[in-house]
Order: C-alpha cells, then structure tokens, then sequence
C-alpha cells in the first residue's frame, strides 16, 4: 500500500512538472509580431520655422509595400494618420490606390502631403510642434510611425 502512495506522488509530481515544462515553452516560443508588414521613411520636412496662418508645411514620405496595398478605392476611407503633437485626436486623410484593382504589385515612393499652416494654440508667442504620420493598407495593417522634425511658429 505505501509502495502505490509513492508510485502515486511520483507520477503526479510528474505530471506537475510536465504542464509548469509546457507553459513555459508556449511563453517562450510564442512571440508578439509587432514588426509592420511596409514601412515609411520621412524624407523631408519643410519649414520648421514659419509664421501661422503664412505656409503650409511640405512633408514627404517614402513607401515600401510588399504587396502594393496602399490607399483605397473608396474616397471616403481615410487611412493617412496625422497627428499634431499639442492634440490629442489625429487628422485623417484619404490616399489613392498605388496599384490597379485586384493586382499585387510590390511597391515603393513617394508621397508628397501639404499640411495647413499651423496657428499657435495657447496664449504665447511662439510654439513648437512634431507631427506623428503612419499609413493604413487594404489589409488593415499599420505602419511605422515617422516623426517630423520640431517645427516653430510664431505669432505674426
């Protein structure tokens, strides 16, 4: 009879062991992939110094898509993401499709987006301001997200 109680323990200690060896492994082998399936670099960003109300700011991005799925047929969806840094909601805009209908094409350039002349929000004289950009595919994907530099403006 103590001879099956140790058998017993034994095993279940086993077994106990066994499912604390498996949890771990699913932890270590299941990884997060936060990596975006196309990224965007900021290429250029001017003036960084401007007077409110007098000029619109030129950003360009370029684009790298595997599959070439950017922008929407449907002019109502928007799926550039722009958001000015003393804000809290972003802006969003619509791209035009970079490749013909039900096409992949893997695909890259550039994206050339003018945005209105930034006021000064507070009571002061001079402000400073990032505008944080990502893009959304037809796969519904993000991605990266590219800062342009600090941009000032001064009251006229």
């Amino acid at each position: 009879m103590r001879l099956l109680n140790i058998s017993h323990l034994q095993c279940y200690k086993m077994r106990q062991f066994c499912l604390y060896l498996l949890a771990s492994l699913l932890l270590v082998c299941c990884k997060k992939n936060d990596d975006p399936i196309f990224t965007i670099n900021l290429e250029q960003a001017i003036p960084t110094t401007l007077i409110e109300f007098k000029e619109n700011i030129l950003v360009t991005i370029t684009y790298e898509h595997p599959d070439g799925y950017l922008g929407f047929y449907d002019p109502d969806y928007l799926s550039l993401e722009i958001k000015d840094s003393r804000l809290i909601n972003a802006d969003y805009y619509h791209l035009i499709p970079v490749n013909p209908p039900d096409h992949t094409l893997s695909t890259h350039g550039e994206v050339l987006i003018e945005i209105d002349s930034p006021f000064i929000l507070g009571a002061g004289s001079i402000e400073t301001l990032e505008f944080k950009i990502r893009i959304q595919d037809r796969e519904m994907r993000w991605s990266n997200q590219v800062t342009t530099p600090s941009i000032t403006v001064h009251k006229e």
